[in-house]
């Protein structure tokens, strides 16, 4: 729909520029002076375009709203299929006969990946990926010390990741509180998140870029504090996973299949709330759409592709959607725009 639009446009003003004299516009008007005037076309065919650029618009949404939630719904079925696994688990007092059984079933959640034309739907997390929330990013701990331990002299810190380089300090005398909030600062400026883990030490958050980034090595030196003075030393890292990650849920001990139990229900209700979400979202747009393609009065189409932009705009996948007619060089607005150029 969106390129039908393009070749359209493309067509129009290449039968303008065959049936013209040498130098003159379709409209006997100069060349340059054509050029900045832009293409005079009837009102109802720039209606037909700007119709043409919001259902390809919607259409998009509609099939990356369908793509999402038949992921999300492979979830909920291998959720609930373990979920039964863990509650009969619980039931019969089976610390850990049936573990590798149940990270069989887990695992299986790992394998799902939704994409829309190359657009991450849902992450790892089994999370929506929107406008408003980024894919969530991994988290990584720094093996063979902690920075956020407290020591008794400053110590100056220089930070290489990838291309960007850091200097910072961190305070001596201090509580391990103050130093993290050194080390969130300092770490900040090659662009790297830093949160507490779950042994009270840090952890660094990064987004799928910055994890391409680490591959290539994370190097930090100091003054024999916490880090070796001289030249940078390669940092060693390892992945951790919080408890909404599915790799971190295990099965081997009762305690662990209750504590497993837990997590499933609530990520079992986030998969479900964010159906149901989706599953609103092709309903309404689909019926505006098929409001847009009846209506063909000028003042219905404006009131009901105003409310067709409201929805999009609303819309989990909204900046998905957005980036894909970018790449085409059209959106709503633009369709309009070139013509009146």
């Amino acid at each position: 729909m969106v390129s039908a639009v393009s070749d359209a446009l493309s067509v129009q003003q290449r039968r303008e520029a065959q049936a013209a004299p040498a130098g003159l516009s379709a409209s006997g008007t100069p060349a340059k002076e054509r050029a900045k005037s832009g293409v005079d076309l009837p009102q109802w065919r720039m209606e037909s375009y700007r119709r043409w650029a919001a259902i390809g618009q919607g259409q998009h949404q509609v099939a990356a709203a369908q793509t999402g939630a038949q992921v999300l719904r492979q979830a909920q079925t291998q959720l609930s299929l373990l979920q039964r696994q863990v509650d009969q688990a619980l039931r019969q007092g089976e610390g850990n006969g049936n573990g590798q059984a149940m990270a069989q079933q887990r695992d299986k959640l790992l394998n799902l990946t939704a994409e829309y034309r190359g657009k991450t739907l849902v992450d790892h997390q089994l999370n929506l990926v929107t406008s408003k929330q980024s894919p969530a990013p991994r988290q990584y701990a720094i093996k063979g010390t902690d920075l956020a331990a407290a020591k008794p002299r400053d110590e100056r810190i220089t930070v290489q990741f990838g291309e960007q380089r850091a200097e910072f300090t961190l305070p001596g005398q201090a509580d391990a509180k103050q130093v993290l909030t050194a080390l969130r600062d300092g770490l900040a400026g090659v662009g790297v998140q830093v949160q507490v883990g779950r042994d009270g030490r840090p952890v660094l958050m990064l987004d799928q870029q910055q994890q391409k980034v680490l591959d290539g090595g994370l190097w930090l030196s100091g003054q024999g504090q916490r880090l070796p003075a001289g030249d940078g030393v390669l940092m060693k890292t390892q992945e951790v996973y919080p408890w909404a990650d599915p790799r971190e849920w295990r099965f081997e001990s009762l305690d662990q299949l209750k504590q497993a139990q837990a997590k499933i229900r609530k990520t079992l209700n986030k998969v479900e709330s964010q159906l149901s979400e989706l599953d609103g979202l092709q309903a309404t747009v689909s019926a505006r759409l098929d409001k847009i393609r009846r209506h063909t009065g000028t003042g219905d189409v404006d009131t009901v592709m105003a409310d067709l932009n409201r929805e999009l705009a609303r819309s989990p996948f909204a900046s998905q959607v957005a980036a894909l007619m970018a790449q085409a060089n059209l959106s709503r607005s633009q369709v309009t725009d070139l013509l009146r150029a």
